[in-house]
């Protein structure tokens, strides 16, 4: 874990995902073995193959509106009917994932998050992303990793890109931006092949009857919500910047491409309304049942579980952890482990202490009537303190406060401060932790782009947040009657 490495980790689902990597590597790198290019038949099996599995390691399938669903399936179908191969079965899933992300599968097999769909503006903008993966399939870009030094190259992409987005190990939620058809799975398409898959979208969406540069604009909206929502200096989505085409030139691409299509007539034009509605009440960012963000609280209901930050610190919420970062670089970490038969508090601490040497001090402690143990470790220039409460019969509860050894008073009253907010909630208070949605609302005469901000239930940056989420600039005004969408429960 980031910051506490001397601490035990238990490595099962990190190496269960090593191992559907290197199957889902191995499949999408099958070839001949004079280099030629696998059967469809063999690409369709790739992707029946891997299709669950997918959608285990990516949060599963968003089916909390229905109707969302059916709105996703109906405008795969129109593209799927205007590609290339019109012929060929192609299927959409919806997957319950915040990070911004499309991609395909051999075989016809395609995936939207839920975070694409909340950024998407209207009904064009996602057709031309599901043109740009249907056109990943229908050029057989999968079927061209031709070679196994190829295919070893996909396996740590793969491996990367799951461990990323299954566990939030490398990067906060909202920074996690992964672009059309990159998706660590497709890793390996070259700078040609998303070219290509751009003009092979924007033609398509011509063909379906929708505003070609529908593609080219939610291009330069990925752009601005990386930018706008990166905590490093407008830096969002680094890696994909990193290996593929940058994206002003990939719009400047999509929209002379838009210019010379011979379907210059739009009869399904742009379709906002009917995505505003297929949207409105989706649920936004992690889901409830990882906890909950408001400002310097986090609770959770499935944990029962309430804490608060001191003040400075800034709350992140990942699957697999939350952490609190100070500028004056003191860490705080939250996150649960192992418990074994009967195994107390006290034991666990006792037993770290045995294994690394780095237990300097311990005391133990009363949470909420739970026997719990406060330890000081330290660890070359740095100093942690752990709290260790027993939660369930297999599970723990683990507090740490992580700084440079220079900074260990501050560690310690950080965590005097911590522990005081540590409450555990009752059914009725648990039941009553609601997850944040997107809300599609109309505007009226006077309403103001700072009066709808003020209506946003994030925990920050909700201006950046609400422009990004509706392709604003601070300079544009709003006209009565127009719909704009917020975050709130």
């Amino acid at each position: 874990m980031m910051g506490i490495g001397f601490l035990r980790v238990r490595f099962t689902a990190i190496w269960r995902r090593l191992a559907l990597a290197a199957m889902l590597a191995g499949a999408l790198a099958a070839c001949g073995p004079n280099g030629t290019l696998m059967s469809e038949a063999d690409e369709a099996r790739i992707g029946a193959e891997n299709h669950q599995k997918i959608i285990k390691e990516f949060g599963g399938v968003y089916d909390d509106a229905p109707q969302m669903t059916a709105y996703v399936e109906q405008v795969m179908q129109r593209i799927a009917k205007a590609s290339e191969k019109p012929e060929k079965t192609y299927t959409i899933t919806v997957l319950d994932s915040p990070v911004v992300n499309a991609f395909a599968l051999p075989g016809g097999y395609t995936y939207v998050t839920r975070g694409l769909l909340a950024l998407a503006n209207d009904e064009a903008e996602l057709a031309g992303v599901i043109g740009h993966e249907i056109g990943h399939v229908t050029a057989r870009h999968g079927a061209r990793r031709q070679t196994t030094a190829v295919g070893t190259m996909v396996i740590g992409a793969v491996l990367g890109g799951l461990l990323e987005s299954a566990t939030g190990i490398s990067r906060q939620v909202t920074s996690d931006l992964v672009n059309l058809g990159g998706n660590a799975l497709l890793a390996g398409y070259s700078r040609g092949q998303e070219y290509e898959a751009d003009r092979l979208g924007v033609d398509t969406l011509a063909r379906a009857g929708y505003d070609a540069t529908a593609g080219a604009d939610f291009l330069g909206a990925m752009g601005r919500y990386g930018a706008l929502m990166s905590d490093n200096g407008g830096r969002g989505g680094v890696d994909w910047f990193a290996s593929h085409p940058n994206t002003q030139d990939r719009v400047a691409r999509a929209r002379e491409r838009a210019k010379q299509s011979d379907l210059t007539v739009a009869p399904l034009g742009r379709g906002r309304s009917a995505h505003l509605a297929a949207i409105d009440g989706m649920v936004f960012g992690t889901d409830v049942e990882q906890g909950r963000v408001k400002g310097r609280q986090f609770a959770h209901a499935g944990l029962r579980l309430s804490f608060a930050v001191p003040k400075g610190f800034r709350l992140v919420n990942a699957p697999d952890k939350v952490t609190a970062a100070h500028e004056n670089s003191l860490q705080i970490i939250f996150n649960t482990a192992k418990r074994l038969d009967g195994e107390s508090a006290r034991q666990y601490v006792d037993d770290l202490a045995a294994e690394t040497g780095n237990v300097i001090d311990r005391t133990a402690l009363s949470i909420a009537g739970r026997a719990a143990m406060l330890a000081v470790l330290r660890s070359n220039d740095h100093e942690m303190r752990l709290l260790v409460i027993p939660h369930d019969s297999n599970r723990f509860l683990r507090f740490a406060v992580h700084a440079p050894v220079s900074l260990g008073g501050n560690a310690g009253l950080t965590m005097q401060n911590l522990r005081r907010t540590i409450s555990f909630l009752s059914k009725g208070q648990a039941a009553a932790i609601k997850p944040l949605r997107v809300r599609v609302q109309n505007v009226r005469a006077g309403d103001t782009i700072d009066g709808f901000i003020g209506r946003m239930q994030v925990n920050d940056r909700k201006k950046p947040l609400f422009l990004a989420l509706n392709g604003l600039r601070e300079t544009d005004r709003l006209v009565p009657g127009q719909k704009v969408k917020i975050i709130a429960e």
